[in-house]
């Protein structure tokens, strides 16, 4: 959904529960479908990552690196990597 929080809504108030129901499965399924692209490019950065990090490419101190190595990409400098 492109839109801002609550725009393209019915009025909740006075939509029919069926109308509700509809909407509702279809903002799950839209939510579903994000989340799984969202780790499939999560995955591709990690993997990425870990390249540049396995060249050498990447300058890491010891405490960066081990965080890398565990998986954990958080607090990293962007230019980094």
């Amino acid at each position: 959904m492109s839109e801002e929080f609550g725009e393209g809504l019915p009025d909740l108030t006075s939509a029919p529960e069926e109308e509700l129901r509809s909407l509702l499965r279809g903002l799950v399924e839209e939510e579903r479908r994000v989340s799984y692209r969202r780790r499939i490019l999560q995955g591709r950065i990690d993997l990425i990552r870990a390249e540049l990090v396995r060249r050498g490419d990447a300058v890491l101190s010891p405490e960066e690196l081990a965080k890398v190595l565990m998986g954990d990409w958080s607090g990293l400098e962007e230019g980094k990597l």
